[in-house]
């Protein structure tokens, strides 16, 4: 009976706690759904292939991909994947002084590495989008003026955010294979962007059929920007939605340790007694899943 009662008091602080800060770290969700049909961007299509493999080699692949985006190599990964689950097993002695726990809160730290090497590579990708995005610029003003793409890349590799790319172009185009419109498309695979996918196709619109077609080129750029400025909005947005989801778990967690000092009884059956622990891990349990609730809602534009 005393556990049950105790079981119904935690219940009740953490819903009275919730509702007092109207914390909801989703609620937002709308408004970046807004934002993302302003931008007029849809996300692309799950590779066919990537859908026809196992889960595992879906997740490894997934793993991977996550963290060269992120600009760190696989061993780091797996290293910060390793710490996890000590600092997590740690804590969770520290914090509940049950081994069980402890080792159910290492399970749940594991996963923590790759949302912050997801999160980082979301960051990297942003940057390298805006450093493609100056490039684009500069060779789009010189070609409107010379008519030449080729001229137009050489005059500006020096001041090039991104170099290689556009210096393989030029040395494939003037040394290798002569033939621009198989240059521009082996060049629009190594910068894989959707917007400089359109760039490329208006510049080989503009070799097979007219010159004119250079002219169109600025309106993507501009669109690309456009794209730039809704996302740091949406950055915004996404600040705020972090801080009160971390704002939610931490006030979630800390319930645990103000009960261990104010009544060591209530604590000992809490952590003790089945219900208690199915509870801590039931919490456990939601708080990762809420974490990829939140890190999907954070996609970039």
């Amino acid at each position: 009976m005393q556990g049950f009662i105790c079981f119904i008091v935690f219940v009740l602080l953490i819903t009275g706690s919730f509702l007092m800060l109207e914390l909801n770290p989703l609620k937002k969700k709308s408004r970046i759904s807004l934002a993302k049909a302003a931008a007029k961007t849809k996300q692309k299509a799950v590779d066919e292939r990537f859908s026809k493999l196992g889960p595992v080699e879906r997740l490894n692949l997934e793993i991977k991909n996550t963290v060269m985006m992120s600009g760190s190599g696989i061993k780091t990964f797996w290293i910060f994947v390793a710490l996890a689950g000590f600092l997590g097993i740690a804590a969770g002695k520290l914090l509940f002084v049950n081994n069980l726990l402890a080792a159910t809160m290492g399970i749940v730290f594991l996963p923590l590495p790759y949302i912050v090497f997801k999160v980082r590579s979301r960051w990297y990708r942003r940057n390298q989008d805006e450093l493609l995005e100056n490039s684009m610029n500069l060779i789009t003003n010189s070609y409107l003026s010379c008519n030449d793409i080729i001229t137009a890349v050489n005059e500006n590799l020096d001041k090039l955010d991104i170099y290689q790319p556009f210096a393989e172009f030029v040395t494939d185009v003037t040394l290798i294979d002569s033939n621009l419109k198989r240059g521009l498309r082996r060049l629009e695979l190594k910068i894989g962007n959707k917007y400089f996918s359109e760039w490329t196709d208006i510049l080989v619109l503009a070799q097979e059929k007219s010159g004119d077609y250079r002219f169109i080129l600025p309106a993507v750029v501009q669109s690309m920007n456009d794209a730039k400025r809704l996302q740091i909005e949406a950055d915004t947005v996404m600040m705020n939605v972090w801080k009160e989801y971390f704002t939610s778990i931490l006030l979630a967690f800390s319930i645990i340790p103000l009960l261990r000092w104010s009544n060591s009884a209530w604590f000992e059956i809490l952590v003790g007694s089945a219900v208690g622990r199915g509870l801590i891990i039931l919490m456990l349990a939601m708080t990762l899943v809420s974490a990829f609730i939140t890190l999907k809602i954070n996609k970039p534009l």
